[in-house]
């Protein structure tokens, strides 16, 4: 699993705001379905969730916005996790790593090596 224990201390802000990144639709929905992501299945997609909260966690790991790195953090390492899990095959690893990697480097150290611990999990 990896899921950083750091995803649980996720905000009510921060979850809003990565609810609200499929152009606000549904962000009610979006956000009831991280909540039960976070704090109920410890990370784990289930099938039934490919849309709610899947599409926001995508859409929230393509960009860093200025503000947001925790947000754009769990968002990286949850989709990280679908990945790890076979839920996402859709995603190729090196590149979603080339594509990020000026974000990754904008990242607080201690996130951006988690999420660099979290590529190579994944990887081996």
């Amino acid at each position: 699993m990896l899921i950083h224990s750091l995803i649980k201390t996720a905000t009510e802000s921060e979850l809003r705001y990565i609810a609200s990144l499929d152009y606000d639709q549904n962000s009610e929905r979006h956000l009831d379905a991280l909540r039960s992501l976070i704090f109920e299945q410890g990370g784990d997609l289930q099938e039934d969730q490919y849309w709610y909260p899947h599409e926001v966690i995508a859409l929230g790991s393509h960009q860093l916005n200025d503000g947001h790195e925790r947000e754009f953090f769990f968002c990286t390492m949850l989709l990280l996790q679908a990945i790890a899990n076979g839920y996402d095959t859709s995603v190729d690893l090196g590149d979603k790593l080339s594509d990020r990697a000026k974000d990754y480097d904008r990242l607080p150290a201690a996130l951006r090596d988690e999420v660099i611990r979290a590529y190579e999990s994944v990887v081996a």
